[in-house]
């Protein structure tokens, strides 16, 4: 009896827990949904309480308005879900109704935007709420290895012209209120971090994605190691500064011993490393 009594309190408790992450996830989503900021082709529908007369879906028209029972044309685009209805009760109020209670649902979202490149799933989301930058690369199943973390551009139209904006994420870590708010038909890029070049004796020659933070002994491992007649302390880096040659000795030989690991520098885009052959 008392091993029964046990389990029907484990098996309330566990139902309880169980709405209450529910009520929760709803209770979430529902506040999202309110601040939502309403734009053209939305489709809402509003209820007043005792008056089904006065209950519509509509679909917010391309000048950002609707039109409803006794009240016309309504401005809407822009207003949150929480707002309109605020408005409506107000309007409602003035001339027809004794404190109405009303209640706005957005059926169909017409928000949509658009992520590109580096990212694990590119393609368009459509927006349910507030949303921040941070979240709109999670919605695309977050970055690529290769994604340039440091330059991710936001594509917007503000008054009919299209301006950029160039975000550098790794700023968001640990800064919380950091975020860079999304907007309605935005278009997000994310570039690659770059490519170097590898030649000489390593195991495997060729074009490397340059990760994030890539060093030289970093980008050495990548292309399998030195073969057996490298000179590791011979290698150098040729990389073209403002349309200059510059060389940059690295011995990669001694830094890989525990030598002196500040002069294993980070590549930047189109450096070429070049391990030579040892002659002894």
């Amino acid at each position: 009896m008392g091993n029964k009594k046990y389990f029907i309190t484990i098996l309330i408790f566990t139902l309880s827990l169980n709405l209450a992450v529910v009520y929760h996830c709803y209770a979430q989503q529902d506040n999202d949904t309110r601040e939502y900021i309403l734009v053209p082709n939305d489709i809402v529908e509003i209820s007043v309480y005792g008056e089904p007369d006065l209950s519509v879906k509509v679909k917010v028209a391309y000048d950002g308005t609707i039109t409803f029972p006794l009240l016309g044309n309504i401005k809407v685009a822009g207003l949150t879900a929480k707002e309109l209805e605020k408005n409506i009760a107000e309007l409602l109020g003035e001339d027809y109704l004794v404190a109405p209670q009303v209640n706005i649902l957005v059926q169909e979202y017409a928000s949509k935007i658009t992520i590109l490149g580096q990212v694990k799933s590119p393609g368009s989301y459509e927006i349910k709420g507030n949303l921040n930058l941070t979240a709109a690369i999670a919605l695309a199943g977050g970055f690529t290895e290769t994604a340039d973390t440091s330059k991710v551009k936001i594509i917007r139209d503000i008054d009919g012209k299209k301006e950029t904006l160039e975000v550098n994420t790794d700023n968001f870590l640990g800064q919380a209120g950091s975020d860079v708010a999304i907007r309605a038909s935005d278009t997000i890029v994310v570039g690659e971090c770059g490519r170097v070049f590898i030649m000489g004796q390593v195991i495997r020659p060729g074009v490397y994605s340059l990760g994030k933070d890539l060093t030289v002994t970093g980008a050495i491992s990548l292309a399998g190691g030195f073969t057996p007649t490298a000179a590791p302390d011979g290698t150098r880096v040729i990389r073209i500064e403002d349309g200059n040659k510059k060389i940059i000795h690295v011995p990669a030989g001694s830094i890989l011993k525990g030598g002196d690991a500040s002069k294993n520098i980070s590549l930047k885009d189109n450096d070429t490393i070049v391990i030579p052959e040892s002659f002894f």
